[in-house]
């Protein structure tokens, strides 16, 4: 063992924080919280992954489900594809008739068998292959990509930093404690090696950082550019008629595919002329992004004497149960306060 692994499994023995998916080596439950904390901030998905595991214990349980349950379960995480991928993971092993949930088939490893299911890329195979199975399997996330290229001072962007941090990461993966090295790794950028202002003072890992020795640390990863931000405009009209309110599901190829909405346009004349001879009533504004883009959404009330045939209408007390874009959901408690 390096005096790196030495130095860098002994912080995380110490330090390391104390959440629910760390208390188990259940291979689903690892996979879960997995694809829940991509893109995603660990004090945000707690909540959400203990909600999910007491919906879905099993993965038989979370193969049973329909996508639009999984969907309002998970609102507020955003990202709506990985419970797609979750729910498509489940179905097929069930449906290939794996049981005994992600563990290796005859002749195959922890990582090959992993790899098989739809959904399950290389990092997320690497991090379930090495927490529940302790197979000597690397991953790289954005916070090992991070540390790695501050351990080594590589000032390469993008693909060819990926590149070379993967391969960095199967050199050094530890062969006993390849899970907590792993996880180790990952912690160490979330709480240390952050991508502003760096604790270099409370690295495990500053004797052997080379960016650190070299006063380098705030330039690695090499800054990239940024991408041009798009501004956009979204009009939305909450439709109520005695005391329901129209929702319609949003298109396949649209932001938020499969889940629902309540009329919502670019231009407000396309809506003045679904809801003609109508008074919609201005219940405010807010801002919103997805990606690169920034948009200003506008809300109003609209009230109806007739039920629009096109909606669908929906009591209050079962918004809830309609998943519901976060920008949608901001614009029915504007809507409610006008009410």
């Amino acid at each position: 063992m390096s005096a790196l692994h030495h130095s860098l499994l002994n912080w995380f023995d110490a330090n390391q924080r104390d959440l629910p998916w760390r208390r188990t080596k259940d291979p689903y439950a690892i996979w879960v919280s997995e694809i829940m904390l991509q893109q995603t901030q660990v004090a945000t998905v707690i909540p959400y992954f203990e909600r999910w595991m007491r919906r879905f214990p099993s993965i038989e349980a979370l193969a049973q489900a329909e996508e639009p349950e999984i969907l309002a379960l998970w609102q507020g995480l955003g990202y709506y594809r990985r419970a797609r991928q979750l729910l498509a993971g489940a179905r097929s092993i069930v449906e290939t008739g794996r049981t005994s949930f992600l563990a290796p088939q005859p002749h195959q490893s922890a990582i090959e068998s992993l790899l098989a299911v739809p959904g399950i890329g290389p990092y997320t195979a690497g991090a379930i292959a090495s927490i529940a199975f302790n197979e000597s399997v690397p991953l790289v996330d954005g916070n090992v990509e991070r540390v790695y290229s501050r351990l080594t001072d590589d000032d390469s962007e993008r693909t060819e930093l990926k590149k070379r941090a993967w391969t960095w990461a199967e050199a050094n993966v530890h062969p006993q404690r390849p899970g907590d090295w792993n996880q180790a790794l990952m912690e160490l950028g979330a709480t240390i090696c952050k991508p502003i202002d760096p604790r270099c003072g409370e690295c495990p890992a500053s004797s052997f950082c080379l960016a650190y020795e070299r006063g380098n640390q705030n330039l690695r990863p090499t800054p990239i550019q940024k991408v041009k931000t798009i501004s956009l405009t979204h009009h939305v009209w909450v439709p109520v008629c005695h005391g329901e309110f129209g929702l319609r599901q949003i298109s396949q190829n649209q932001w938020w595919g499969g889940m629902w909405e309540f009329p919502r346009e670019p231009e407000i004349s396309v809506l003045e002329a679904k809801f003609p001879g109508t008074w919609p009533e201005s219940a405010g504004s807010f801002r919103h992004s997805v990606t690169n883009h920034r948009i200003q959404v506008h809300v109003s009330l609209v009230r109806l004497s007739a039920f629009d045939p096109e909606l669908t209408w929906v009591p209050r007390e079962a918004i809830p149960q309609y998943a519901l874009p976060s920008p949608q959901r901001k614009a029915f408690l504007l809507a409610l306060r006008v009410l």
